[in-house]
């Protein structure tokens, strides 16, 4: 591994891609197996939802590191925690989208002004 943690990039995209194949597997025995009524209904559609979201995230992997150097430290993990909570529950859309966005300006201005 160098010391930029190059060497643990090959592992994360494996460990993603096997947690998008157990969500869309999970989502899809859950919707086979189960009445499709209520809360089963909810929890297998947004598994296969959050596991589409990380089955993207998968094939985005090697674009995704280059620009994650100018975002601020963690917001990259942030934004796609935003988009899996998306992905579950679309109407907090309206709040989530704001939020990660004010963070984001906060965290910019906070950078600005430590250099």
């Amino acid at each position: 591994m160098n010391s930029n943690g190059e060497g643990r990039t090959d592992y994360r995209r494996s460990l993603v891609l096997v947690m998008a194949i157990g969500l869309l597997a999970t989502s899809a025995w859950v919707l086979w197996r189960y009445e499709n009524t209520g809360t089963v209904k909810m929890v297998g559609s947004a598994t296969g939802r959050i596991g589409l979201v990380l089955g993207a995230l998968w094939l985005a992997w090697p674009s995704l590191r280059k620009p994650a150097s100018w975002l601020p430290p963690g917001f990259a993990v942030l934004g796609v925690l935003v988009l899996a909570i998306l992905a579950a529950q679309p109407r907090l859309i309206l709040v989530m989208v704001p939020a990660f966005g004010g963070l984001l300006v906060l965290a910019s201005i906070f950078r600005a002004k430590r250099q």
